[in-house]
């Protein structure tokens, strides 16, 4: 018997229920009627398979299709796999070579309905390059929970998965025009961030002083803080913004440059209405704190979603080794621009960076459906004055391994 898993509804509330496959007429049925049936017909292949062929504006696509289901235990109820036959890639093998002109495409189609919310369906577009490798026997294919709810939220979901491999998950009104190649994929975010990384000191090692200077001769107004990478990564951010003039896309709001109303993060995302959070974390650590709970869990449900974008560093600690040379020069500079500076020279050398470098960054997306699985308790102590501090969540670094909530990467690649 199958065993429950997680399902979407039309209404993209999530629940726990029995798969529901369509079978292999249905499957036909549905493209069918979405696709349009005179722009539609079923090649038969030997012995007994099938594909189906869209034809529209001169251009020709075959579609191999199969059913999106639960894996069964003991995988997460939150992943499912699309079962990829042998002869699929042999099949698109030897159209690349006979008809290189048709559009061969691995697609699988996830159903589920009940009687309070309708029928559900969304397709997944699984390209096809990275299957094709896999020579020799059948392969699967995942997609997650959060894969599906993201076309229901955007219409087209695209994204590269922690292995490599390219899906785009698509809600039904829209599979028709994602086919015909008529719809940009995913939400234009993912440039913005794609075009700040490009700029960013990706790879290089940044020493502490360094980027103190920097951001005092910019006037940054956090420049004298001692965990300063994270604070270069905000002041660098808050700089491609202005810059770049997509305030009114995406804007910075940490510490002092909220405008009344804005919630106490980092971004803010005016024109999808969400918000965000910066994060510079050493790549060796297994957590980085988070955010204050309450705040954090009215924040999605009042917004649907919150993102934490992270930024991951390989760390040279100011240790003996250095001979604290970065505690005792960012000290001294502070000193040397405010004489009222009271700190001694060794302040803060326990926890003091000496230089970071910055390797990769990935976008995880919190929502009602995904957030309680990422987040655990932070323990982080008392006021100075004794009182408890307001409970915060720590981020588990796991999930950002996990395709359920990782919604964009990026990797320097030397």
């Amino acid at each position: 018997m199958n065993v429950d898993s997680e399902q979407i509804t039309l209404d993209k509330s999530l629940v726990v229920a029995q798969d529901q496959p369509l079978s292999e007429k249905e499957l036909q049925e549905c493209l069918i009627n979405v696709l349009g049936k005179n722009k539609c017909r079923i090649l038969t292949v030997p012995p007994r398979k099938w594909v189906l062929e869209f034809s529209d504006s001169g251009i020709v696509h075959h579609l191999l299709v199969r059913t999106c289901t639960y894996l069964g235990n003991p995988h997460p109820i939150k992943k499912k796999r699309v079962q990829l036959p042998l002869w699929f890639n042999e099949y698109a093998i030897a159209t690349s070579k006979q008809s290189p002109q048709v559009d061969v495409r691995y697609i699988g189609v996830y159903h589920y309905g009940d009687e309070h919310h309708g029928d559900n369906v969304i397709f997944i577009d699984f390209k096809k390059d990275t299957y094709l490798t896999k020579k020799g026997h059948n392969s699967s294919a995942h997609v997650y929970t959060n894969d599906l709810f993201q076309a229901m939220t955007y219409g087209v979901f695209s994204k590269e998965d922690y292995f490599g491999n390219n899906i785009s998950a698509i809600r039904r009104d829209k599979f028709r025009d994602y086919i015909m190649g008529n719809l940009s994929e995913t939400t234009s975010l993912f440039d913005l961030f794609r075009k700040f990384n490009c700029g960013f000191t990706f790879g290089q090692w940044l020493k502490a002083l360094d980027a103190i200077k920097e951001m005092h001769k910019n006037e940054w107004h956090q420049w004298k803080q001692a965990e300063w990478a994270g604070w270069f990564l905000e002041y660098k951010f808050y700089k491609f913004t202005i810059e770049n003039d997509i305030t009114s896309r995406m804007r910075y709001v940490g510490s002092s440059m909220k405008r009344e109303g804005d919630l106490d993060f980092d971004i803010r995302f005016d024109d999808e209405d969400f918000y965000g959070d910066l994060k510079a974390s050493d790549v060796k650590k297994k957590e980085t704190p988070g955010n204050d709970q309450k705040n954090l869990i009215e924040c999605i449900f009042q917004y649907d979603k919150f993102w934490y974008v992270i930024y991951e560093h390989e760390t040279i600690k100011d240790s003996n080794s250095t001979n604290y040379e970065a505690t005792k020069a960012r000290n001294r500079f502070i000193k040397s621009v405010d004489p009222s500076y009271d700190k001694d020279e060794m302040s803060y050398h326990g926890r003091m960076k000496n230089s970071v470098r910055f390797i990769k960054m990935s976008i995880i997306e919190l929502n009602r459906i995904n957030f309680r699985e990422a987040l655990t308790d932070f323990n982080q102590g008392h006021q100075p004055d004794g009182k408890a501090r307001n409970p915060k969540f720590n981020i588990n670094k796991k999930v950002l391994e996990d395709d359920n909530f990782v919604v964009f990467r990026y990797t320097y690649n030397q």
